[in-house]
């Protein structure tokens, strides 16, 4: 007879999203089991998120030591060691894993089953011997590289952004294939390292960001030695004995071969849905991505109790992936969850200058009757002037009555800022309270403030507003 386990919440997926989900809901007194499946490791994206981070970080000091002189200081050509790099951040990875450890999800009371499942039913999860009833599942299953159709490409090894950290040797041409974050993030700090790189965006680049910026990014990554084909395509990767040959054609339409050492597709992500597991609930599918879920921003299924976030979800940023993990949090805990508003999530590259982004500004909406768009650039602040990094500025959009409805921000501290500003619109602040931010000498949030200002001499008080406030000062 089969063992029946009971619980408020079942999540099928332990990687980074799911295990924190777990160890949050147990928090608030729910009874979970985290399901985790035969091909992972509990908590790898973390581990992963970890060495990604690290690597970058050794790249973006190579670069600081390159350009020192700028500075006033001798300047030091770097020799990066990739072994030494590598073994650095996956140190870092490892030391990251143990809070991911079963025993330590097991001692704060999580009920951890490995095995492969499948669901019986929306209410029923077979695992083995084991049938899982739950109030609600929960689908955290993460995402895969997508792989492009390419004549050729299944016949030479090549990396993909989850793999080709574990890499230690250097690259001497690396040629990236695809146009998003990951792609753009890996081509420079490879660059910053020694390889000469190519990129080939394979349709359009960093899509949903304002194109004005991404120019300026295009640009600085130029300057370091990035080659970025925009608007070309990679038609072919072609064998041979010695390297990789690869079939271009350029956006004009011309034809060109190149010769490259090394491979990266980081084309996108697909979610990572197993047909097995769900093949008895037949959740719809989106009809413009097949291998999507059609799913809400909140990530809820056709199927009531079935939700998907995070990659599971094709939701491939974190921001959102967690405002999903909070909803079905405050769902479980019986909670009123609202809404997910997907123009106040920030997206990023992670690149330097960094490129953030929250709901649309600049060249990416028009600007509608009564609306204002304010830019401040960097060069003009105290923080840009003193490092040397005058790339960048920020673009704010502002409604009518003052309030923030998007902002694109190039440069030092860009996911700062945009976090700032996206905690000041969930806290209701309009635009001409940035002006009141109290920073320290230099801070990168100057161009907050600038901001700020901007609205605020656009907008002066009513004469009524002034007499109120020189009442007020007269009162005891």
């Amino acid at each position: 007879m089969a063992e029946i386990l009971k619980a408020d919440l079942c999540i099928i997926g332990a990687g980074a999203l799911g295990r924190m989900l777990a160890i949050d809901a147990r928090a608030r007194g729910l009874n979970v089991i985290l399901v985790q499946r035969p091909t992972e490791l509990a908590g790898q994206t973390t581990s992963a998120a970890v060495q990604r981070a690290a690597f970058l970080a050794s790249a973006n000091h190579a670069h600081a030591a390159a350009s020192a002189a700028a500075l006033g200081l001798a300047k030091a050509a770097p020799k990066p060691g990739f072994r030494a790099i590598g073994e650095r951040a996956a140190a870092l990875a490892e030391a990251a894993a143990p809070a991911a450890a079963p025993t330590h999800l097991v001692a704060q009371g999580i009920t951890m089953l490995t095995g492969p499942a499948e669901f019986a039913d929306s209410r029923t999860l077979r695992l083995g011997d084991s049938l899982i009833r739950a109030g609600q599942f929960v689908l955290a299953t993460g995402s895969t590289p997508r792989l492009p159709d390419l004549p050729g490409l299944d016949q030479v090894p090549f990396f993909t952004p989850d793999t080709i950290l574990d890499n230690l040797r250097k690259l001497s041409h690396l040629l990236v294939i695809g146009g998003d974050a990951a792609a753009f993030e890996l081509a420079q700090a490879y660059a910053r390292l020694g390889a000469m790189v190519t990129l080939v965006s394979q349709g359009p680049v960093l899509p949903g960001f304002d194109p004005e910026p991404v120019a300026v990014l295009l640009r600085a990554l130029r300057e370091e030695g990035v080659d970025i084909l925009e608007g070309g395509q990679v038609t072919a990767v072609l064998p041979r004995s010695q390297g990789t040959g690869i079939a271009l054609a350029h956006a004009d339409g011309s034809l060109a071969t190149l010769d490259v050492s090394h491979i990266l597709v980081a084309a996108g992500r697909v979610p990572d849905l197993d047909p097995a597991v769900l093949a008895a609930l037949r959740l719809r599918r989106d009809r413009q991505r097949p291998d999507h879920l059609q799913v809400t921003p909140e990530g809820q299924t056709s199927s009531a109790r079935i939700t998907a976030i995070g990659g599971a979800a094709g939701v491939f940023d974190a921001p959102h992936a967690l405002r999903q993990a909070a909803h079905v949090l405050a769902r479980a805990s019986g909670a009123a969850p609202g809404r997910i508003d997907l123009q106040r999530l920030p997206r990023l590259v992670n690149t330097r200058p960094a490129l953030a982004q929250l709901g649309g500004a600049g060249a990416l909406l028009p600007v509608r009757p009564g609306q204002l768009l304010l830019r401040a650039s960097a060069s003009e602040t105290d923080a840009a002037r003193a490092t040397g990094r005058l790339i960048g500025g920020a673009s704010l959009l502002v409604a009518a009555n003052g309030t923030v409805l998007g902002t694109t921000i190039l440069g030092d501290g860009a996911a700062e800022l945009a976090a700032m500003l996206a905690l000041a619109i969930d806290r209701d602040l309009g635009a001409a309270d940035l002006a009141d931010l109290l920073l320290p000498p230099a801070s990168l949030a100057a161009l907050l403030v600038d901001l700020g200002w901007q609205y605020r001499a656009l907008h002066p008080p009513s004469a009524w507003a002034r007499r109120w406030a020189v009442l007020r000062r007269l009162l005891p």
